[in-house]
């Protein structure tokens, strides 16, 4: 189980990185859909909440195998036990 300490830390670090994640995808992707935003299509509205859920879902999921993987080793657990454990879930 985490701790109330670890799962802080986990939050923090997960928002500031989508913060500085989407800072410049912000800046190359909105541009793109201004007409769309412009007009209310809700097509655009789709699209552009698919791409950020997309994101968002890949940096989660990252940061979260990266946590535990930090908790793995801080109990000593061996490598390639963490590896197989990561692809029998994937295979799942």
């Amino acid at each position: 189980m985490d701790s109330r300490k670890r799962s802080l830390l986990e939050s923090l670090f997960d928002i500031i990185t989508g913060f500085l994640l989407y800072l410049p995808i912000n800046y190359f992707v909105l541009p793109y859909f201004t007409t769309g935003i412009n007009e209310h299509s809700i097509a655009t509205m789709l699209s552009i909440s698919i791409i950020y859920t997309s994101i968002a879902l890949a940096r989660k999921y990252t940061i979260r195998r990266w946590f535990v993987n930090m908790k793995h080793r801080r109990s000593k657990k061996k490598l390639i036990e963490f590896q197989t454990n990561i692809f029998k879930d994937l295979m799942k």
